[in-house]
């Protein structure tokens, strides 16, 4: 069985993505509702409207999820940042 091995940079990097996800779920349209409008069947376009409520919901429970990942991986790699740091100058002196 082989070892996971990540770097501090790699971790930094995780935080970086996750914050551009979460950015592009925030920035996207919702187009969905838009087309219930367009929609000649009230079944559907009732069926579209909820489809784009529960979209918007979940979208912002991904974003939350993300975010938080996103501050999470930035904290680790600061972290683990700073332990390296502090052993260096704790072995030189």
């Amino acid at each position: 069985m082989s070892d996971l091995v990540v770097s501090v940079e790699d971790v930094a990097l995780l935080g970086e993505k996750l914050r551009f996800v979460a950015g592009e779920f925030e920035g996207a349209q919702d187009i969905v509702s838009d087309y219930a409008e367009e929609v000649c069947h009230g079944d559907l376009a009732h069926e579209l409207e909820q489809f784009a409520e529960n979209w918007r919901i979940h979208r912002g429970k991904l974003m939350e999820g993300l975010t938080k990942l996103a501050e999470l991986a930035q904290a680790a790699a600061e972290g683990y940042d700073g332990i390296e740091t502090e052993l260096v100058n704790a072995l030189e002196g």
